[in-house]
């Protein structure tokens, strides 16, 4: 009797493991079983999922690179719905240890594209979503420093880093705080407006999409929505109109998680920024320009967290969208 010996090489099953994606695994137990809330995701994970979706639902997204970074990452921004005309612009942590803005900007991605069916409304829209807006720095406050804000990009006498939410040209070159024109400060405004590729990369699409509906910009500390301006105590153009579409923002959270956000003018609660993201939205006429900031009075937030505030971020600028896209606002 002749025995014959088989040797049998089963394929593994995708094991997510963080920081080790291998970047062949482009099928479909990548995307749906790869659960992004279970830890904080690196540039290389978030990178590796982002792909992994636009290859799974070419229909559905696409994968854009911006621009590239000092450190050699991408600024990518991923666009769901993308034949739609009504277009919602969602900016992640453009402050480094703002991972709240990650992680909501990441929820959102998640539901829009692996959950589409429970959000009928929301798949009216095109989403243009960036995630991780400055990738070096969020690298640098996961890896050596979790109070880092900037940017990494070298500075004068041997200084990192400029504060990206400093750096739009909006009243940039107003000094206010000294500490802005310190390259050594938290609050470094750089060597000149859009001086830095994160910057270029925001400000190109704004232009690019100026016929967005709504902008928002997720960051952390604090339960506010607000409005610009962020330089001067007097209301923008168009407060009343965006002030009525935060209120639906807020409004929609309460309702989600019953926690309240208050609405209002950035410079009624911080003293006074220049070179402001949605300053610098708004002053080129992008129809609705928001922050939205969650965490209450901190930064930092934990892993259990993330599907909660991913959930008031999302039902927020879903409801805002709504309401800014109505006319008779």
């Amino acid at each position: 009797m002749l025995l014959l010996l088989v040797t049998i090489t089963s394929i593994p099953g995708f094991l997510a493991i963080p920081g080790d994606l291998p970047r062949e695994c482009y099928n479909r137990t990548f995307a749906d079983e790869f659960n992004v809330f279970d830890f904080f995701l690196s540039y290389e994970d978030t990178q590796l999922w982002l792909d992994a979706l636009a290859t799974e639902n070419p229909e559905k997204c696409q994968l854009q690179k911006l621009e590239e970074t000092y450190e050699g990452r991408n600024v990518s921004a991923i666009v769901i719905n993308y034949n739609l005309p009504k277009k919602i612009i969602v900016i992640g942590n453009l402050q480094a240890r703002e991972w709240v803005g990650m992680t909501s900007a990441v929820y959102i991605i998640h539901e829009l594209i692996l959950n589409a069916g429970n959000y009928p409304d929301a798949n009216k829209f095109q989403w243009i979503i960036v995630p991780m807006p400055n990738p070096d720095g969020y690298e640098f406050s996961r890896e050596h420093d979790r109070k880092w804000n900037k940017n990494r990009s070298p500075q004068s006498n041997a200084n990192f880093g400029v504060n990206l939410d400093g750096n739009f040209n909006n009243q940039w070159n107003v000094n206010g705080n000294p500490s802005r024109a310190d390259p050594a400060g938290r609050v470094y405004r750089g060597p000149a407006p859009f001086s830095e590729p994160e910057t270029r990369a925001l400000r190109d699409l704004m232009h690019n999409h100026i016929d967005a509906v709504l902008l928002v910009d997720l960051q952390g500390f604090g339960q506010l929505i607000l409005m610009p301006w962020s330089w001067t105590e007097e209301p923008a153009p168009n407060a009343d109109r965006t002030r009525a579409i935060a209120i639906a923002g807020s409004a929609a959270i309460f309702e989600q998680t019953q926690q309240f956000f208050d609405v209002g003018i950035a410079s009624d609660y911080f003293p006074f920024a220049y070179g402001v993201c949605h300053d610098y939205c708004n002053a080129i006429g992008v129809k609705t320009c928001l922050t939205l900031r969650q965490t209450m009075q901190e930064y930092e937030i934990s892993t259990d967290q993330i599907i909660l505030f991913g959930q008031e971020a999302f039902a927020a600028i879903h409801a805002m969208a709504e309401k800014s896209n109505l006319s008779n606002i």
